[in-house]
């Protein structure tokens, strides 16, 4: 008699998502890997998602109702606690799970005992499941046997900033409730869920499987989608400084990581600088784009991409400021900036 395959549970996290939920589990309950469990906490919704979710019959699902709203962070870690079984995924309720997604995780895990954690890439769609992007992994990263340390990992986030895909993880679920217990939202807000990724690397290496297994929902109403607006700095420096002030962290660096995280502030620095001037305050976006037309941001407009998008914009926002031409700059500026996908 063959040994049954591992319990997979997975955790959705729900809060009025009746337009999206449906396909999510449907999606989560199509998988060809069986033998799993699905626990849901809703979190007060004041929507239909429970009625859409009590109209799925299936002995698999567990549904939990928190009676009141404990917040973004406050049910995640509600799902920690709710994890059962080997392998534990924290899915999002706007996303589309690939069929085999799950077979391919629980594969890579069983197979690369030291990984705490494995993550995949993803499709971008819009709000009506339209291929708009894609989330892959930078080609400098890969590795043959896609086994990643804490080392290879912050470095490449000083570089490329956080590239990782939050609704794809699957973790060990020891992981989750020994290692990592709760997001910490209070020191990291909206990038807390990087600080669980450095955590688990502190302790294990993880897995990144390049495939697009799973699509990501972007929407005009997603709180992502409202910070593009932002005019205070990234909530990604909240974890970066937290790591980078660490001793045993600093010995891991070198000057071109260093040159990479200060490329990095200044790209957020023009992005801050654009959405100042697109909300009418000229005088901010000066203040922030004073040393933003340096030679080093000559240099990195010439060695990729970000550089080369964060120079127009610096150029394009000064000239706009000093000539007074907020007419056609704003208008013009957002359109880069919707290019950029900032």
């Amino acid at each position: 008699m063959q040994n049954k395959p591992p319990l997979v549970c997975i955790c959705i996290p729900t809060y009025n998502a009746a337009g999206t939920v449906r396909e999510t589990l449907e999606s989560i309950l199509a998988q060809t890997y069986t033998n799993l469990v699905v626990h849901i906490s809703d979190n007060a919704s004041t929507d239909d998602t429970l009625k859409v979710l009590e109209s799925i019959v299936d002995s698999r699902v567990t549904l939990h109702r928190n009676a009141e709203n404990i917040g973004g962070e406050g049910n995640f870690n509600r799902c920690i606690e709710l994890a059962e079984g080997k392998y534990t995924g924290i899915f999002h309720a706007d996303d589309v799970y690939e069929p085999n997604m799950v077979a391919k995780q629980v594969a890579f895990l069983e197979t690369n005992t030291k990984a705490g954690a494995v993550f995949t890439g993803a499709i971008k769609i819009d709000e009506n499941g339209q291929k708009i992007g894609e989330f892959v992994l930078p080609k400098s990263l890969v590795e043959e046997d896609g086994l990643y340390d804490f080392k290879s990992i912050f470095k490449a986030v000083l570089q490329y900033s956080n590239f990782f895909v939050c609704p794809s993880v699957m973790a060990r679920t020891t992981v989750y409730q020994q290692d990592i217990q709760s997001w910490r939202g209070d020191a990291f807000k909206t990038s807390a869920d990087l600080d669980v990724w450095f955590r688990m690397l502190q302790r294990n290496k993880i897995g990144i499987l390049p495939e697009s297994l799973m699509r990501y929902r972007i929407s005009s109403g997603q709180h992502s989608e409202r910070l593009r607006s932002r005019t205070g700095r990234a909530d990604l420096f909240l974890v970066l400084d937290y790591y980078l002030a660490q001793k045993d962290v600093q010995a891991l660096l070198n000057e071109e990581d260093r040159l990479h995280f200060r490329r990095l502030e200044r790209t957020d620095r023009i992005v801050r600088a654009v959405n100042w001037y697109l909300s009418g305050n000229a005088h901010e976006a000066r203040v922030l784009c004073r040393d933003i037309l340096s030679v080093d941001a000559f240099r990195a407009a010439m060695h990729d991409r970000r550089g080369l998008i964060t120079f127009a914009l610096g150029i394009a926002l000064n000239c706009f400021i000093f000539l007074r031409l907020s007419v056609i700059g704003k208008p013009f500026l957002l359109r880069l900036k919707r290019i950029a996908g900032k």
